[in-house]
């Protein structure tokens, strides 16, 4: 069986793209990479490539041309949380200082055992962990 080399990219749909490309700028430190295309015939709605400079990830933030009003919601089928990966706890507690600094609002540093981790919600309250994982595990 073939095996993954990493994730190509991350697509989430937004109520505001402005707003949440700011946020993941801020937030989390992406980058916006080109302007803002439009989405493919099928899916009809135009999509903002933004990409984490340190680890390569690629975002891509899309926003519906239909609103309905919705926000993302972790109880229902499908998504829960995105999780991305830190060194270690001296790198999650910069990325909490980080946070706190620019009044994003997180979860307290938790502790699972085997790792230690923080959350965070976008504007459209779309959930996201940084996560490192304790020596050892």
């Amino acid at each position: 069986m073939s095996t993954f080399t990493g994730i190509a990219h991350i697509a989430i749909v937004v109520r505001d793209m402005a707003a949440s490309v700011d946020w993941y700028q801020r937030a989390l430190g992406f980058q916006t990479v080109g302007g803002v295309m439009p989405g493919p015939v099928e899916a009809g709605h135009p999509r903002q490539l933004m990409r984490h400079a340190d680890s390569g990830l690629v975002l891509a933030v899309h926003e519906p041309l239909r609103r309905i009003g919705d926000r993302f919601d972790p109880s229902r089928i499908g998504l829960d949380h995105f999780s991305l990966a830190v060194s270690d706890r001296t790198a999650l507690d910069s990325w909490a200082l980080r946070l706190d600094d620019l009044g994003v609002s997180r979860s307290p540093v938790r502790d699972t055992g085997y790792a230690e981790f923080v959350s965070v919600a976008d504007p459209d309250g779309i959930a996201w962990e940084l996560w490192a994982t304790k020596p050892g595990h």
